[in-house]
């Protein structure tokens, strides 16, 4: 399991975040009747081996009036878009039934399943099993098997959320922020709103989320430490940002120099030594080392001899030396 899996499969094992999935985002007049009280994790025990091998999700299940109604949460985090889901889907549910029935002679429940996606692209496959399949005529049609699934996406949500306090809407603000600011400030929010004791379970999950998943794919080279104080949350992020952001204001100035020397080399000596120079600059950050080349710029006369120099320079820099003069 990838770790942005894990800690995806992590959050969506508490069920606040489920209540809070169905009662939120789930566009249905019915979600109304839904008894979110009774909403409980159908017992592993009661899973055959082949749902819990082929589902290694949650499967849920809360009143609807006088009976249950099961709900499959899939996560899909997969960078294409799966357009066989239709049909996964339908197997899933399939084991879903053959358990009920090896335990009950009841009639089969409603089931409900969802899909999770945080991929790169838009959901684009058919929502129902029917999308698959060629067309049957209609003599064939009543006998051919239709099933929808509702697709929520994480990272690409655009509709209104809901008002109030709601744990899916978190995530998906978080996921939705594309700065470090924007990702404190909306942290601190809800660490703010949960910092009971009763919540320290999901802040350490909603953190290890932060970690494994936010963070790196829009704050490259940030790493936050595990969370051992979960009081401490918002404050360990504004320190690891902190931290963070030095070193990348100095790699932009790097850059800012390196791009400043190599117009200054193409106007002195000429095109090709200026695509030399950026070649060997791309290795050197640190700003001294920089400015000393800028020092030969102005020096040499040949773009060959400061090209020598630069390459001098770059063995030294690999070799973690100090700065090489001339």
């Amino acid at each position: 399991m990838r770790p942005h899996d894990a800690a995806y499969k992590l959050l969506f094992s508490f069920p606040e975040m489920v209540r809070d999935l169905l009662a939120g985002f789930v566009p249905a007049e019915w979600v109304e009747a839904l008894d979110l009280s009774t909403l409980e994790r159908w017992p592993e025990s009661t899973v055959s081996d082949d749902l819990r091998r082929r589902h290694q999700d949650r499967v849920w299940r809360v009143r609807l009036r006088e009976r249950w109604l099961y709900v499959l949460v899939l996560l899909e985090f997969q960078s294409a878009v799966d357009r066989t889901m239709a049909v996964r889907i339908l197997a899933y549910t399939a084991l879903l039934y053959q358990d009920l029935l090896r335990a009950s002679s009841d009639p089969l429940p409603p089931v409900l399943p969802v899909v999770l996606h945080h991929g790169t692209e838009p959901w684009t496959a058919a929502r129902d099993v029917a999308g698959l399949a060629a067309l049957p005529g209609e003599h064939l049609a009543p006998y051919q098997p239709s099933q929808r699934y509702f697709v929520l996406d994480v990272g690409g949500y655009t509709g209104a959320l809901p008002a109030g306090r709601n744990r899916m809407a978190v995530l998906i603000r978080l996921a939705r922020s594309r700065g470090l600011e924007e990702t404190l400030a909306r942290f601190a929010g809800v660490a703010e709103w949960l910092s009971e004791p009763e919540h320290e379970g999901f802040m350490r999950a909603l953190w290890e989320w932060l970690r494994q998943v936010q963070v790196p794919a829009h704050c490259p080279g940030l790493r936050l430490p595990a969370l051992v104080n979960w009081r401490e949350a918002n404050t360990m992020l504004s320190q690891a940002a902190k931290d963070w952001s030095v070193p990348y204001r100095e790699e932009g100035r790097a850059e800012g120099q390196a791009l400043l020397m190599r117009r200054l080399a193409a106007r002195k000596f000429d095109p090709a030594t200026a695509e030399r120079l950026a070649e060997r600059l791309a290795g050197i950050t640190d700003p001294e080392r920089l400015a000393e080349v800028g020092e030969w710029l102005l020096e040499c006369e040949h773009g060959d001899e400061l090209l020598k120099r630069v390459e001098r320079l770059c063995a030294v820099s690999a070799a973690g030396d100090g700065p090489a003069r001339g």
